[in-house]
């Protein structure tokens, strides 16, 4: 949950918002609107702890994913990649691996900061198959066979060959 408490910010004199307070469920979406400079983009980066209050305080999970404004920030990188950059400790652990594997040798040294990143990433893999929004559960299921509705025989209905009019 992010909790806000009596916070206030202003730009010299322009107040955008003065002692608000507000809470913010998990699992509900919220949407913010408002004119151009009204502090939309401001209370944003409270929420995330981008930025401090001036007055009260924002409460929010340790853990939070945010999507940065900058639609060009990315452009050199794949989707996945851009997604994983969410989670800073799995992502600077991938770059760890490429930047080993990117050497001639390997040393002793390596192996360990190796092992490491690969620790990070089996933590992350349990941690994606626990997530609240799969209910806890894993997400790679084998699909179900599709069976006949009780009653009913499946039934084959011949198709022509192309260029074949069967009339």
């Amino acid at each position: 949950m992010i909790s806000v408490s009596n916070v206030s910010m202003r730009y010299g004199a322009k107040i955008l918002f003065d002692e608000v307070s507000t809470g913010f469920t998990p699992g509900k979406r919220y949407g913010l609107t408002g004119p151009n400079g009204s502090g939309k983009s401001t209370f944003m980066k409270l929420l995330t702890g981008e930025l401090d209050p001036q007055k009260g305080n924002v409460v929010h999970p340790k853990k939070l994913g945010v999507l940065s404004q900058d639609q060009f920030a990315f452009d050199r990188y794949r989707v996945i990649d851009t997604v994983i950059m969410g989670n800073k400790r799995l992502w600077a652990a991938l770059e760890e691996r490429d930047k080993i594997y990117a050497k001639v040798e390997m040393t002793d040294a390596d192996g360990m900061k190796l092992g490491i990143a690969f620790e990070v990433v089996d933590r992350a893999a349990r941690d994606h198959e626990r997530c609240p929004s799969n209910g806890g559960r894993p997400h790679a299921r084998r699909p179900r066979r599709l069976r006949p509705l009780p009653g009913r025989r499946p039934r084959l209905h011949p198709v022509a060959p192309a260029g074949v009019d069967r009339r």
